[in-house]
């Protein structure tokens, strides 16, 4: 069974003191390797780097796609 991971990246904020983790996509680990599927592109940072991180994921959170999207298209327009 392959281990399954949230891929992210720091921003840091002006105004707080610890930085805002922005999720990119998901990443699996088996006997093959890593393979990484991102889902939006990390910007470099203010030296130019671009750092991503690997946190062990289970699968049983449920967060919201980091595009933005509920899933839920029975919005009103009001015009």
């Amino acid at each position: 069974m392959s281990k399954r991971f949230s891929v992210v990246q720091a921003k840091e904020v002006e105004g707080r003191d610890k930085p805002v983790w922005i999720r990119h996509g998901i990443a699996f680990q088996s006997d093959k390797g890593i393979s990484i599927k991102l889902e939006s592109l990390p910007l470099p940072g203010k030296d130019g780097e671009i750092w991503l991180r690997l946190f062990e994921d289970d699968g049983s959170s449920k967060q919201k796609k980091s595009n933005g999207y509920s899933g839920d298209l029975n919005d009103e327009i009001p015009w």
